[in-house]
């Protein structure tokens, strides 16, 4: 089933040309998909009482343009996919008029937030679901090759408006921490992937490789915790 809210888009959630921010984007799409849940009666207080939680392994985004200060958008979601541990959802953001400006793509784990690891996910939480088809675009793999050519650049320290609920970064903080490292021109693909949580306190040195269109960014300790990979129009 379809979940769906209307947003206007606000001044605060612009850049310098009073376009959708990117990381104003993925909070939308990271709302939706909370909303949804909560509407279910699977939202986080269900989960938290459970000691799970829902995670984060992967974005896979296209964005035909970004909507402009004052639109007024729909933004869209559903799973079409569950197995095993994973959930599958694609979520959308489109005009009022029907035209879809960006189309994403996501995997989540269901998380036992003590133990640290993923679970299978239950039938009663996985029943309120219903199913839908996928999102017409390109389906990519998670997982995202960094270049030998990556170079490091200034270390970034985990500050506490980094972390969220979970006690770890936010998805989009990430994004937000790389943003100033993409190339010039308008960002048509947006790809994450998430490896390993990081919290408050801890130093991520981002390692940036530029081929073309392609700005791919690693964020790591001694080890990778994200990887997001740009792709621009020039």
């Amino acid at each position: 089933m379809v979940f769906e809210i209307n947003e206007i888009i606000r001044f605060s959630q612009t850049d310098k040309d009073l376009l959708l921010k990117i990381t104003e984007m993925l909070y939308f799409f990271q709302d939706v998909a909370t909303l949804q849940a909560e509407e279910l009666g699977v939202g986080l207080s269900v989960l938290e009482a459970r000691k799970m939680g829902w995670f984060l392994i992967s974005w896979n985004i296209e964005i035909k343009r970004l909507p402009a200060y004052g639109e007024k958008v729909v933004v869209g979601t559903y799973p079409y996919q569950f197995r095993g541990m994973i959930g599958h959802r694609n979520c959308y953001l489109k005009t009022l008029d029907g035209e879809v400006l960006i189309k994403a793509d996501s995997m989540w784990a269901l998380t036992d937030k003590e133990k640290g690891r993923m679970v299978s996910i239950p039938e009663d939480i996985r029943s309120e679901y219903e199913l839908g088809e996928p999102l017409s675009m390109t389906y990519l793999g998670r997982k995202i090759d960094v270049p030998d050519s990556a170079v490091a650049a200034e270390p970034i320290v985990i500050r506490p408006d980094h972390i969220d609920f979970h006690g770890h970064v936010n998805n989009a903080q990430y994004v937000q921490m790389v943003l100033g490292n993409v190339n010039k021109g308008a960002i048509r693909r947006l790809r994450v992937e998430y490896k390993k949580q990081t919290t408050l306190g801890e130093v991520l040195t981002p390692y940036i490789a530029v081929e073309g269109k392609t700005t791919t960014i690693a964020l790591r300790t001694d080890e990778p915790h994200v990887v997001v990979q740009f792709e621009t129009e020039s």
